[in-house]
């Protein structure tokens, strides 16, 4: 393979791993798969690291266009969700500033 080949492979091949680790995790699709009695770990694994963290409950936040989930745990493990997005925020006035 010409030298050329190869830098081209090499740059083809590093733009591939780089772009593997961009995948937006949390998302609508990736948060409607979280459920009751999931560990801590495999809400981990399917929305990434929260933005902020209690000892009870998890917050996602996206900005734009704005959206966010509140994941609540008991005993490690999923006791409740919560999805809010700018329509819903809409509907309270306090917090549609």
């Amino acid at each position: 393979m010409p030298r050329q080949g190869v830098w081209l492979l090499f740059a083809v091949v590093a733009l591939a791993v780089f772009c593997a680790g961009c995948e937006e995790k949390f998302t609508r699709p990736r948060y409607e798969t979280i459920h009751v009695g999931m560990t801590e770990f495999e809400v981990k694994q399917i929305l990434g690291r929260p933005e902020v963290k209690f000892s009870d409950s998890w917050s996602y936040i996206h900005e734009e266009p704005f959206y966010k989930a509140i994941i609540q745990f008991h005993e490690g493990r999923v006791s409740n969700k919560a999805w809010y997005d700018e329509k819903e925020m809409d509907t309270y006035p306090d917090l549609s500033k």
